[in-house]
C-alpha cells in the first residue's frame, strides 16, 4: 500500500479510537513535554504560522485545529467540540454579527423561536429574505438585532450558537475547524499548534513507520 493511503488510514482509525486519550493528552499539557524532548515545526515555525493565522483579519479561510471534528458518524468524537467549547474565549467584539455579509441562513426552529422572543413573525419577516430554493429564512447581515451585543441572545440561530466551528476542511475532515475572521479562533490556534505533535504522534504508531515524526508526510500547511 502506497505511504499517502497508508497514513490516510492511520488518520482515520486515530479518528475512530484515539478522542478519548487525545483529549486527555492535550487537556493535561502532554504536547510541552514532548515539545522540551524534541524539535518541532510548531516550534520551530511559529513566527511563520502566527503570520498565516493573522491573514485570516482580513481574508476569509478556515484553519484546522488539532482537535478531532464531529463527523463521520462518530459520537465519540464530540469530545473534540467540548474541549473547544472549554478552551474558547469569546472576545465579544461583534464582528462576526456586524459585518456586512450575505445573509445568515435561519436552520429549523430558528425562525420560530426568534419570532416567538421577539413577538413578531411579520417583523422578523421583514428582516429576512426567503430563499426560493430552499425555502429557509435567511437573516440579513449585518444583523438587525446585534446593537452593542445580542438582543436575542437567549434563542440565537444555531448557526451563532455553533461560531466559529465550520465544517471540517477537505484536507484534513478529522479536525475541528473554525473561522479565521474570528480574533478569539484565531488566539486559540496559536495556542494549540503544539498539540500538533501528539496528533503526529499517534498517526506515526499506526502508520507503522517506526519513526517518532512522519516528517514530510504530515500535513502542516495552515490555509
Amino acid at each position: 500500500m502506497p505511504d499517502d493511503e497508508r497514513l490516510k488510514n492511520a488518520k482515520f482509525l486515530c479518528h475512530r479510537f484515539c478522542p478519548p486519550s487525545c483529549i486527555l493528552d492535550k487537556s493535561l499539557g502532554l504536547h510541552e513535554r514532548m515539545l522540551e524532548v524534541r524539535p518541532h515545526w510548531s516550534v520551530q515555525r511559529r513566527e511563520e504560522q502566527h503570520k498565516r493565522i493573522d491573514l485570516g483579519e482580513k481574508v476569509p479561510f478556515d484553519i484546522a485545529l488539532p482537535l478531532p471534528a464531529k463527523d463521520r458518524g462518530f459520537a465519540e468524537t464530540a469530545l473534540g467540540v467540548e474541549l473547544f467549547r472549554e478552551i474558547f474565549e469569546c472576545q465579544h467584539c461583534g464582528r462576526c454579527c456586524s459585518t456586512p455579509g450575505a445573509g445568515l441562513v435561519l436552520e429549523n426552529g430558528d425562525f420560530e423561536r426568534i419570532a416567538r422572543f421577539i413577538g413578531s413573525q411579520k417583523r422578523l419577516k421583514s428582516l429576512c429574505r426567503r430563499d426560493k430554493d430552499s425555502g429557509c429564512w435567511i437573516l440579513r447581515q449585518p444583523c438587525p438585532f446585534y446593537d452593542r451585543g445580542c438582543t436575542i441572545y437567549p434563542v440565537r440561530p444555531l448557526t451563532c450558537f455553533q461560531y466559529p466551528l465550520h465544517p471540517p476542511l477537505k484536507e484534513m475532515p478529522y479536525h475541528l475547524a473554525v473561522d479565521a475572521f474570528c480574533p478569539a479562533a484565531r488566539k486559540l490556534a496559536k495556542e494549540t499548534l503544539g498539540w500538533w505533535i501528539i496528533c503526529e504522534g499517534n498517526w506515526a504508531r499506526l502508520f507503522g513507520s517506526g519513526r517518532e515524526s512522519l516528517k514530510g508526510s504530515v500535513y502542516r500547511r495552515i490555509p
